[in-house]
Formats: C-alpha cells, sequence, structure tokens
C-alpha cells in the first residue's frame, strides 16, 4: 500500500480540485471534454484509482438501466456508499465508452427530471444528482488522508514545544529559536473559530463563484488553517499572498481583509 505525504495530497487534492471543478460547473458545449478530463484524472492518479478500485464493488448493467428507466424519473442511487460510488462511477464511464462523454445522452439530453427546462439547466441536476456526490466522496477520502499523514508529521517532528500553558482558553506555545531567544505564538480559541469560519466562507464562496487564481487561494487557505489548527500563527508571506490574490473580487477581498486583521492582532 502506497503512503503519502502531506504535501503529496495536498498536490493531489489540488489537480483534483480544478480538474472536477470544471466538469462540476460546465456548460454543454464541454460537457464531454470535461468528464473525459475528470475519468482519465480518476483512473490514471494512483491515490483516486485506489479508491475507486476499493469502492466499485458492485456491478451494474447501465443499458438495462437506461432502457427501464421512465421518462423524467431520476436515476436511483443507493443509500449504501459503495454502491453509490459504484453506480454513479460506473454511469459515467459508460457514457464515455459509448457516447464519447456527453453524458447528457444518458438521459437523452433535453428532459432529465422536467419537461420545460433548458439542456444546461437539466444538465445540471444530473451533475448534482450524479457527478458531484461522487466529487465530494472523493474530495473527502483526500481531505482525511491528508489530516492523517499532516498529524503523523507532525508527531513526528524531533522538536517540541519546551513549555505548554493554558489560561482561560489561551493556548501558548514557548519554543526555541536558536540561543537563547524564544517565539510565542498566542492564539485564542476565539480567535481560531472565528478565523476558521472566516475561512470557510471564503471556501464556500470560492466552491460557488468563478475566480482567477481560485486554486492558488485554496491552497493559501488550506496552508493557514493548518498553521491555526496547529495553534500557530501564519508567515506573514501566505497573508501577503492572499490579501494580493484576492485584490480583485470585493466579496473576497472583504474577507481576506478581515481574517488578516484577526490573525495579526
Amino acid at each position: 500500500m502506497n503512503t503519502y505525504s502531506s504535501e503529496e495530497l495536498q498536490n493531489i487534492s489540488s489537480d483534483f480540485r480544478a480538474t472536477a471543478r470544471r466538469l462540476s460547473r460546465t456548460d454543454y458545449s464541454q460537457c464531454d471534454a470535461n468528464l473525459k478530463r475528470f475519468i482519465a484524472f480518476i483512473d490514471s492518479n494512483p491515490f483516486t484509482n485506489t479508491f475507486i478500485s476499493e469502492n466499485n464493488t458492485k456491478p451494474y448493467d447501465v443499458p438495462e438501466i437506461l432502457k427501464a428507466r421512465g421518462w423524467l424519473d431520476p436515476f436511483e442511487v443507493s443509500p449504501v456508499i459503495t454502491e453509490e460510488i459504484s453506480f454513479e462511477y460506473q454511469l459515467l464511464k459508460y457514457a464515455i465508452e459509448n457516447f464519447d462523454g456527453d453524458f447528457t445522452r444518458l438521459y437523452s439530453t433535453r428532459h432529465y427530471v422536467k419537461a420545460k427546462s433548458t439542456a444546461n439547466d437539466e444538465m445540471h441536476t444530473f451533475i448534482e444528482h450524479i457527478v458531484d456526490p461522487l466529487i465530494d466522496y472523493i474530495a473527502e477520502h483526500i481531505r482525511k488522508a491528508y489530516e492523517r499523514a499532516h498529524q503523523e508529521e507532525s508527531q513526528s517532528k524531533t522538536e517540541m514545544p519546551q513549555a505548554l500553558t493554558a489560561t482561560n482558553s489561551t493556548i501558548v506555545f514557548n519554543s526555541k529559536v536558536g540561543g537563547d531567544i524564544a517565539t510565542t505564538v498566542n492564539l485564542q480559541s476565539e480567535t481560531r473559530d472565528s478565523a476558521q469560519e472566516i475561512i470557510k466562507q471564503m471556501a464556500e464562496l470560492l466552491d460557488s463563484t468563478n475566480i482567477d487564481n481560485s486554486d492558488e487561494i485554496l491552497e493559501i487557505l488550506e496552508s493557514i488553517n493548518d498553521n491555526i489548527k496547529d495553534n500557530q500563527k501564519p508567515k506573514k508571506g501566505f497573508l501577503t499572498a492572499l490579501k494580493s490574490l484576492c485584490s480583485g473580487t470585493t466579496a473576497m477581498a472583504g474577507l481576506a481583509t478581515a481574517l488578516i486583521k484577526l490573525l495579526t492582532a
């Protein structure tokens, strides 16, 4: 079984999110290319390929399912996670192998669950039912693996804090930084909670809006969040880069300013 460092998993996460985002937000004209790109990534990356192999446990007769499906009936998804992943993956693979990636042909393109709707609207309803859940399962698997790797790496570090004190909801770490000079990182629980709430809002905004450099912003937010979870103030360079990348969007710029102000107070 392959082991991955937190840095490797962070890179996998970034590449996966970029590919998944294009599929989740695709328009009809690019749906085939974006599905091919998404499945190619899953199949070629050893980490995601292993996840799919371990969960693609139930075979489905996709042609028979398509034939038996009633007009405007949504595809039935099992409440069993492995069966759901199996069905979603096999359905999308079938679209590549038989419809050259045009997954809208799985439900005759124009109508999925509504008779009066646009092709794009019906496509996005299908994406919400079939594609997005598969994306979420894979993304969550990567996230959990990253957290495990990060925790193991943190525990294996040879340098440990020389003193740890907690007074009233304040956690203080003191550690030597060469000679007799010591640095103190002081994060109150309220500050951590507020900062993580802002980070969550920024991530949700990135997920729902087309913003330039969204992948870079997400990477920086992940690094900042890791520092916060370790009760460490983020490096100034991260905060400076975040402010610069978010400057082009009013909502993101406001949240970035609030986060930076909170963490540098």
